[in-house]
């Protein structure tokens, strides 16, 4: 299947849920994760051509692996991606460390490195994503904020590597853009 008619598949504008499963890591050490666990997540994507896209963690995902998310599903995380040029199949982001002016997310904005891959149609959409964060809390006046720490001391308590991997899930506070449209 040819990237133009992958990108069709798939809306520019969307809000969904996804379950996960999110393995995090030791900051200096990726390659050595902890036992996966399940996660509930609200993915969104919008702008002009789709170029923005948040992942919102939304709690644990409990029960089993078809169970629909809960009531309520709100992020109380959420990571911000820049879309990245075509590379093949599926659409890819990278995740950035400070929102650009202006830019707010739901949640706490959780400054990250790493890149997001998506793949398939919304129907059965995939999502990979990998990265590293380190932040230190503070309280503004919006409330908690997390900032970025550029090279953190090993042992940081809020320094993770983490890996994600997830799939949508029905839900009912789903929206897809028809077209080329916005979701915000």
């Amino acid at each position: 299947m040819s990237h133009i008619a992958q990108q069709r598949m798939l809306p520019a504008g969307f809000l969904m849920a996804m379950r996960g499963s999110l393995a995090e890591a030791p900051y200096g050490a990726p390659h050595r994760p902890g036992p996966p666990r399940p996660e509930w997540l609200i993915l969104c994507r919008w702008g002009e051509a789709g170029e923005f896209l948040t992942i919102g963690r939304a709690g644990p995902a409990e029960g089993p692996e078809d169970a629909p998310p809960p009531l309520g599903l709100r992020p109380h995380a959420t990571l911000l991606g820049l879309g990245l040029a075509a590379m093949g199949e599926g659409d890819s982001f990278l995740l950035v460390r400070y929102l650009p002016p202006g830019l707010t997310v739901a949640g706490t904005f959780h400054p990250s490195d790493g890149i997001v891959r998506l793949s398939g149609p919304a129907s059965v959409l995939r999502l990979e994503a990998a990265g590293r964060y380190a932040h230190r809390r503070a309280i503004g006046e919006a409330g908690e904020q997390r900032l970025d720490l550029p090279d953190p001391a090993e042992g940081v308590a809020d320094a993770l590597a983490w890996r994600l991997d997830a799939r949508r899930v029905p839900w009912l506070g789903e929206f897809l853009a028809s077209g080329g449209g916005a979701a915000h």
